[in-house]
């Protein structure tokens, strides 16, 4: 797929032609996002963990887990989870790393759709996805779920990129995605989490906006890209025109840790937690 008019080709994607490029996209990363992820986000996790009181009576699922990056710290608490993904490479490292760590006990893993999970309704206590519904057509599909198999007074919490309002941010910041990771369906702003949630049944409990400041060329490398890539060399351009306003809500900026050296991109995705609780 070329990256050149990203909003118009998303908008016209089919569902499943978006679900084969997310498998296309984590089969090709699953080992260098899956790194990235089980250990850079340790303190996500147990922020939402904290957020949606997890504990030794909860069974637990995480939608769209990708490598265990919620269901890997969340089994260190609870009675039992399930990690489900439309990724077989990815559940795989997932896998690995649960057993290196003995989780396997408190862990199962299944290839799942997040938009119909096959778990009965009230079935569980909690409930969880980390930036998984920016590559998912009908997000409110997606948290409808999550609401349908918890038991009222069961939790839910999310993590994920957020957009500001503007629809001119909102549509830079969706073109330099979608070039880094055309996987990538659209963003969401935190009215429209607000509002899906609620029409899920979910009454929010607790929020937490944190930046995530990341260096440039890891934030693409981690997508499979290299510097003489095409869409490298588009996102860095696209990124640096931005800097003046914060037009794509990225806050980039250019730092040096060596006086000497050639000072380095950094850019910062602000990331939403929501915690909610089934009326």
């Amino acid at each position: 797929m070329k990256s050149g008019n990203s909003s118009a080709n998303q908008e016209k994607i089919s569902d499943h032609a978006l679900k084969d490029l997310v498998r296309a996209r984590f089969t090709k990363t699953a080992e260098v996002f899956g790194n990235y992820a089980v250990a850079q986000r340790v303190e996500a996790a147990e922020l939402l963990l904290r957020m949606v009181s997890a504990g030794p009576d909860d069974l637990a699922v995480d939608l769209a887990s990708g490598p265990g990056t919620l269901a890997l710290r969340f089994a260190r608490y609870v009675r039992w989870i399930c990690a489900l993904d439309l990724t077989p490479a990815i559940l795989v490292r997932a896998r690995s790393t649960a057993a290196q760590e003995g989780l396997l006990k408190k862990l199962a893993f299944a290839l799942s759709d997040a938009q119909a999970l096959p778990l009965a309704d009230g079935s569980l206590n909690i409930a969880v996805t980390s930036y998984s519904l920016h590559h998912i057509s009908e997000p409110s599909r997606v948290i409808n779920e999550m609401a349908r198999v918890i038991k009222p007074g069961g939790r839910v919490g999310l993590i994920d990129i957020v957009v500001p309002e503007d629809p001119v941010v909102r549509a830079l910041n969706h073109r330099i995605e979608h070039i880094r990771d055309h996987s990538h369906s659209r963003s969401l702003t935190h009215r429209e989490f607000e509002e899906m949630m609620g029409a899920a049944g979910l009454r929010i409990i607790a929020t937490e906006m944190r930046e995530h400041p990341r260096n440039f060329d890891n934030w693409m490398h981690v997508a499979g890209w290299k510097r003489t890539d095409p869409e490298y060399i588009e996102a860095r351009g696209l990124m640096i025109s931005s800097i003046g306003g914060d037009g794509a809500n990225f806050h980039p900026r250019f730092e040096s840790s060596d006086p000497a050296g050639e000072p380095e991109l950094y850019i910062s995705n602000p990331g939403l937690y929501i915690a909610a609780e089934k009326m």
